[in-house]
């Protein structure tokens, strides 16, 4: 039972004498009211203060999520456009081994989805990055194959591949490319059947692949030009020539300097006019480009 002893405590003000009554009961009920107070004061302080601090922590391992996630993309971004340029090469060199382009079903393997999206769902962010990575790898192992099966097909006939033209015949840029264009000259659209470099007058001009010169003479169109018959159905054509260093009959080999440049003939400035002959046909020299000069 409850003890009910009383207490009193009295204290002196200017006027009277003031005296307070208590008893234990009082004092427990008091003490357990604090107490109540106090642990519940205690409690909601403790979850609004750690619900503060989770937000906050939260906030931040979004933002370090979305950073990280971000950086991924560029990076997925830039492998990407490094992969185009790879099967491009692989696609020049393909036809520098005379083998067949590789499918587009095959290279659709190593397709994913759009990256451009990727962070509608953010529960699916992760798995859409690793799929990227995925198809970037696998990209990446049918490039292998690819330039493993060029190597080889290279390696079992380096004869012919010495011939095949696989270089640019000077150094310098191309002033106008493959293809139809308005004449610098007449100001007609017509076929332009090679690329044109312009250079300093007596630049050297060398041969782009083993081969027979077939003729070396003048030209009231081309000017001086050279052309070699390289075999394997390839000829090459150098024009507009100012000095011509090779005879007919005479073999060159790959980077032998065979002339100088010039403006003899149809000209426009001084420059290099060369073509590219497969079988008789006029094909894009670029196509052609694998090593020397051009970067």
């Amino acid at each position: 039972m409850l003890n009910n002893k009383k207490f009193s405590f009295q204290f002196l003000s200017s006027e009277k004498l003031h005296q307070i009554n208590f008893s234990v009961s009082n004092i427990l009920i008091f003490l357990t009211v604090f107490a109540t107070s106090f642990l519940s004061l205690n409690y909601f302080l403790s979850q609004k203060f750690s619900d503060e601090y989770y937000k906050v922590k939260l906030k931040e391992t979004d933002e370090k999520y979305s950073e990280v996630s971000k950086e991924l993309l560029d990076k997925i971004a830039k492998l990407e456009e490094e992969l185009k340029i790879i099967e491009e090469k692989d696609s020049e060199l393909r036809t520098y081994a005379t083998l067949a382009p590789l499918s587009d079903d095959v290279k659709a393997q190593g397709k994913g989805g759009s990256i451009e999206n990727v962070f509608e769902d953010d529960k699916s962010t992760l798995m859409s990055l690793k799929d990227r990575v995925d198809s970037l790898a696998f990209a990446v192992n049918i490039q292998k194959d690819s330039y493993n099966t060029i190597f080889t097909k290279i390696k079992s006939n380096e004869e012919m591949y010495r011939h095949i033209p696989s270089i640019a015949p000077v150094k310098g840029y191309i002033g106008s490319k493959y293809g139809y264009r308005t004449d610098p000259i007449d100001g007609k659209r017509r076929m332009h059947s090679g690329l044109d470099f312009p250079v300093n007058l007596n630049t050297d001009v060398v041969a782009t692949g083993d081969g027979v010169v077939s003729k070396a003479q003048y030209d009231a169109g081309w000017g001086r030009y050279i052309k070699i018959d390289h075999g394997y159905g390839y000829e090459t054509i150098y024009a507009h020539l100012w000095k011509i260093n090779v005879k007919k009959g005479q073999k060159v080999k790959r980077g032998d300097k065979i002339g100088k440049s010039g403006n003899s003939g149809r000209a426009a400035g001084f420059h290099l006019h060369y073509e590219v002959h497969k079988n008789n046909k006029t094909v894009d020299p670029l196509r052609y480009f694998f090593t020397g000069y051009i970067d």
